[in-house]
């Protein structure tokens, strides 16, 4: 008998740079489970306070989201907020499939609009987490690149409180990527599914590699010194509690010349990237956009990035 019904949508949360394409595409090679890759958009236009968006607002954004775009859902103008999230899900799960979403932050704002959710955590060193960070652009230091991880731990352990121990499953992706089918039956069994062989099949029909031993712990080869003691500044108390074991060095604070130069790397960085990436017209354009908080404007720039950015899809 299933666990979950074909009517419960289960979310595989954790932060970016965690390992979950590689799971979604090993769900989604599952003969009874569906995943569609990333959508956050469901939630990031919902307040922490639980305040929804307006309607006008939210599908104009919707608009120029790159992800929400690329799955070709219809848009039910008439439905309220939460119905019409709901309708995507309804819309993403195929007769008779199990439907996972990966989400990367917000995690506390689902249960409002799915109550009745499941939720597989899957957890990875956040110094590794930072690290890859980098070459997304979307940080210039590891310094930087572990908020992104600690954001979404916060909003993992404010939703971790709400729920009941059957809603939910922690996968590590050390332990992942070390014995996958290990992994996969444990989520077939939260599932009540069968494991399916099918599942290792991803790498013969995507440009994503198996699943790679050496990338984790990458840490202890590739981090320095300082850049340990400052990352471990920040979460080296959580890591104990995690399972995850510290570097050793002492963690030490930036003093005041050393935060600035750690904000100018890392603003440097994030410039060059994005001007290297969508031109320096491009760049400015979007910057002019968002700093006079003109919506229509930033809304036509982030097209054009979206455009530029299918380009790198992998």
């Amino acid at each position: 008998m299933k666990i979950i019904s074909d009517s419960t949508p289960v979310f595989i949360v954790g932060p970016v740079r965690s390992g979950s394409t590689f799971l979604r595409l090993m769900l989604d090679s599952h003969p009874l489970i569906t995943n569609p890759g990333e959508c956050d958009f469901l939630f990031d236009m919902v307040g922490d306070d639980g305040k929804l968006p307006s309607m006008t607002a939210y599908i104009d954004w919707l608009s120029a989201n790159r992800i929400f775009v690329a799955k070709n859902l219809i848009v039910d103008t008439a439905l309220p907020y939460t119905e019409l999230v709901r309708s995507f899900a309804k819309q993403l799960t195929p007769e008779k499939k199990i439907l996972t979403m990966n989400i990367h932050r917000h995690f506390h704002r689902i249960p409002a609009i799915f109550p009745e959710a499941r939720y597989i955590r899957l957890l990875r060193d956040p110094r590794d987490v930072a690290r890859s960070c980098i070459g997304m652009g979307w940080v210039g230091h590891v310094y930087y690149g572990v908020d992104i991880w600690t954001e979404a731990e916060r909003s993992w352990q404010r939703l971790r409180k709400t729920l009941k121990p059957d809603q939910y499953l922690e996968i590590r992706y050390e332990d992942l990527v070390n014995d996958v089918a290990t992994g996969l039956k444990a989520i077939c069994g939260f599932l009540g599914l069968p494991y399916s062989d099918q599942m290792m099949s991803y790498a013969s029909k995507s440009t994503y590699a198996p699943p790679d031993k050496s990338l984790s712990y990458q840490w202890k080869k590739k981090y320095t010194r300082r850049e340990l003691q400052l990352v471990e500044h920040k979460i080296g108390s959580q890591l104990p509690a995690l399972g995850y074991e510290a570097s050793g060095h002492t963690s030490v604070a930036p003093g005041f010349w050393e935060s600035m130069q750690l904000y100018l790397v890392h603003r440097k960085y994030r410039a060059e990237y994005q001007i290297k990436r969508y031109g320096f017209g491009l760049y400015i354009e979007s910057a002019l956009a968002s700093r006079f908080g003109h919506k229509a404007w930033q809304y036509a720039c982030r097209r054009r990035k979206n455009a530029i950015d299918i380009r790198y899809l992998k």
